[in-house]
């Protein structure tokens, strides 16, 4: 692929990341104003931390990326752009829970 074709790639999935997080964020927060509610809640439940519930979850996608990487199939009904696109939006999270504990310190 050519530098402007993946640029061009690149940018679209940028896009389509941004939409993910928009929508699935509105039924994650679960109407609250703290983008990581879900995570909290959740690590609240399961007795670790927040961030630790973001990485179970970035790992369950990043099996399904190494799996595709290994043996070239999707092994579930949800194609390997959208499990690529999840593992980035998991980053992003995680990145910005880690940035949110060093500024409260």
């Amino acid at each position: 692929m050519n530098v402007p074709n993946f640029m061009k790639w690149a940018k679209g999935m940028q896009e389509e990341e941004n939409s993910i997080m928009l929508d699935k964020g509105k039924e994650y927060t679960v109407s609250d104003v703290d983008k990581f509610k879900n995570f909290k809640s959740i690590g609240e439940r399961m007795g670790i931390s927040h961030e630790k519930v973001a990485l179970v979850y970035l790992l369950k996608h990043m099996d399904s990326i190494r799996n595709y990487v290994l043996h070239g199939k999707e092994s579930s009904n949800e194609p390997i752009r959208g499990r690529i696109q999840d593992a980035r939006n998991y980053l992003l999270l995680l990145g910005g829970m880690i940035e949110e504990g060093k500024n409260e310190k």
